[in-house]
């Protein structure tokens, strides 16, 4: 074998390394993606309110979930999980959520990401004038993006579009959304889409179809 035969063989190893380590590093944070929005799912069912926040990046965007306004910010991401959503709750409410058939795509410069996850939950809230214990299940969508700063996964951006909350006797086709009107005190801005059942408000893909390269459309 001469001298250029190897070097060109050297050379193509090099090649298949650089792209085995590359591909060995997306695929490791998008298992740290995929864990970072897990972990935020049983934080927040549980009150670990304080904590939720700590997984959202100092240069945090904004917090919106369903109609409860957008905040921006990380000082908003911590008054819509300390104040907002981690008002004291009664005894008797409840929240579960299970988040399904994420995709999570990391952007070229390995610093950014996003994720699409379905999200299905069952609760206790609270529905009614005056509010009693009513048991519910809903089902929304999240699209957030992540950023990656210091080594660590972070939320960058949260937006939850519930496309149904209603009682478990009664369904989305009578009930599409029980919750509470909410006076806007602690949001930034009015939300910029909420759109419950039977809308059929879809949130804009952030990929595209993975056969054609184009975005998925109807």
């Amino acid at each position: 074998m001469g001298i250029a035969e190897l070097e060109a063989k050297m050379a193509k190893m090099e090649n298949t390394i650089k792209d085995l380590s590359s591909r060995l590093t997306v695929t490791q944070d998008i298992q740290e993606i995929e864990k970072l929005q897990r972990i935020y799912g049983y934080l927040l069912d549980f009150q670990y309110h304080k904590d939720v926040v700590d997984l959202f990046s100092d240069d945090t965007e904004s917090v919106e979930v369903a109609g409860r306004g957008i905040y921006l910010g990380k000082k908003g991401a911590e008054r819509f999980f300390l104040t907002s959503q981690g008002a004291p709750r009664e005894p008797w409410q409840m929240a579960h959520h299970m988040q399904l058939q994420g995709v999570v795509n990391v952007n070229l410069d390995g610093k950014t990401a996003f994720g699409r996850w379905h999200v299905l939950f069952m609760c206790v809230g609270g529905w009614g004038e005056p509010p009693k214990p009513t048991a519910a299940w809903g089902f929304g969508l999240y699209e957030n993006t992540y950023v990656k700063e210091n080594g660590k996964w972070l939320f960058k951006k949260l937006y939850f579009n519930r496309i149904f909350y209603t009682p478990f006797d009664q369904g989305w086709v009578k009930v599409p959304d029980m919750s509470r009107v909410r006076p806007p005190e602690t949001a930034d801005l009015p939300s910029t889409t909420h759109h419950p059942y039977p809308a059929g408000y879809v949130i804009p893909f952030h990929f595209n179809n993975p056969i054609t390269g184009k975005a998925p459309k109807r």
